[in-house]
C-alpha cells in the first residue's frame, strides 16, 4: 500500500467543497499540481450528485484503480454503487463491464494477499452480476419492510431499562440505542413517529438513512427527503477526497428519491470536516 498524504492546502480545498461552495471550490482544485487519482475521485463524486453521468464514470474509472492511495475501503465500495447504478441508468453496460474486468485483472497482477484478492474478486463479480439483471445481491443493503405487528413500545422501553438501564425512552441517547431496532422490527408508523420527536438530536447516520427509507415505503416523499437532508448535515467524511455521501448509492431503494435537484441539494449542503 503506497499511502498518499494530501497537503493542507488540498485539504483547506476539499474542506472548502465540503462547505457547499463547489464552483469555487473546483476553480481552487484545477490549481493543484499533481494527485490526479485524488482529484478524479472528488470529481467523481461531485459528478454524480450533478447527474453528469458520463464524466462521473470517467473519473472513477481514473481514480478507482488507484484506491491503494488512501485508506478507506468505502470510497471504493460506495463508487463501484455509483457507477454500476450509472451504468444501468445510462445504458452503459458494456463499457462498465470493460472496467470491472480490467479493473480486477490488474489486481490480481500485484503481489496483494489473498484476502484482498478475494475481496476485489467478490465485489466486481456482484457489479457484473448486477450489470446483468441479478438483483438481491449482498453487497446492496437489504430492503426495509412497513412492519404493522411489530414488537411495541412497551417493549422497547423494557429492552432499554435492560440492556442500557441508565438511559431513558424520552432521551436521546436512549432514542438513538433504541431506533437501530425500533425502524426494523418496531411497528413502523410509531418508530417513525418516535423517530421525528428526536430527528434534529440524532447523529448515527444509519438512523436517517432507515428512517428515510421507510418513510419513503410509506409515500412520505417530503419527510424521506428531510431525513436525508439531516443526515447530510451531520455528515462526516473517512478520507479528506471524500465530499459528499456516496453511501446513499448503497441503498437501491433510496434512488427514487435521488433526483437531479435533490442530489443537487445535498450536494451544497455544508458538511462535517475531516
Amino acid at each position: 500500500m503506497s499511502i498518499v498524504k494530501i497537503p493542507k492546502k488540498f485539504r483547506d480545498i476539499l474542506n472548502t467543497l465540503r462547505s457547499g461552495q463547489i464552483v469555487i471550490g473546483l476553480e481552487q482544485l484545477e490549481k493543484i499540481k499533481g494527485f490526479e487519482p485524488q482529484k478524479a475521485i472528488v470529481n467523481a463524486e461531485i459528478d454524480y450528485f450533478n447527474s453528469n453521468y458520463e464524466s462521473a464514470m470517467t473519473n472513477d474509472e481514473n481514480g478507482l484503480p488507484f484506491n491503494d492511495q488512501w485508506y478507506a475501503g468505502n470510497v471504493l465500495s460506495e463508487h463501484f454503487s455509483a457507477y454500476t447504478n450509472t451504468a444501468l441508468r445510462t445504458g452503459n453496460i458494456s463499457r462498465a463491464e470493460g472496467f470491472y474486468n480490467n479493473f480486477l485483472t490488474e489486481k490480481e497482477k500485484l503481489n496483494l494477499p489473498e484476502h484482498q484478492i478475494r475481496t476485489y474478486r467478490h465485489q466486481i463479480n456482484h457489479h457484473l452480476a448486477k450489470l446483468k439483471g441479478e438483483n438481491g445481491l449482498s453487497i446492496w443493503s437489504k430492503p426495509l419492510k412497513i412492519v404493522k405487528d411489530g414488537k411495541s413500545t412497551d417493549e422497547f422501553i423494557a429492552q432499554l431499562k435492560e440492556c442500557r438501564p441508565q438511559l431513558t425512552f424520552d432521551s436521546e441517547k436512549g432514542a438513538e440505542y433504541l431506533l437501530h431496532f425500533m425502524l426494523e422490527s418496531g411497528n413502523t408508523d410509531e418508530s417513525l413517529t418516535y423517530y421525528e420527536k428526536f430527528a434534529d438530536k440524532i447523529f448515527i447516520g444509519d438512523i436517517h438513512i432507515n428512517a428515510a427509507r421507510l418513510f419513503l415505503l410509506t409515500g412520505q416523499i417530503d419527510k424521506a427527503n428531510q431525513a436525508l437532508v439531516t443526515f447530510a448535515k451531520n455528515w462526516y467524511p473517512v478520507e479528506h477526497i471524500q465530499i459528499t455521501p456516496m453511501v446513499l448509492f448503497d441503498y437501491e431503494d433510496l434512488l427514487p428519491l435521488l433526483t437531479k435537484e435533490f442530489k443537487q441539494e445535498i450536494l451544497n449542503i455544508p458538511k462535517g470536516n475531516q
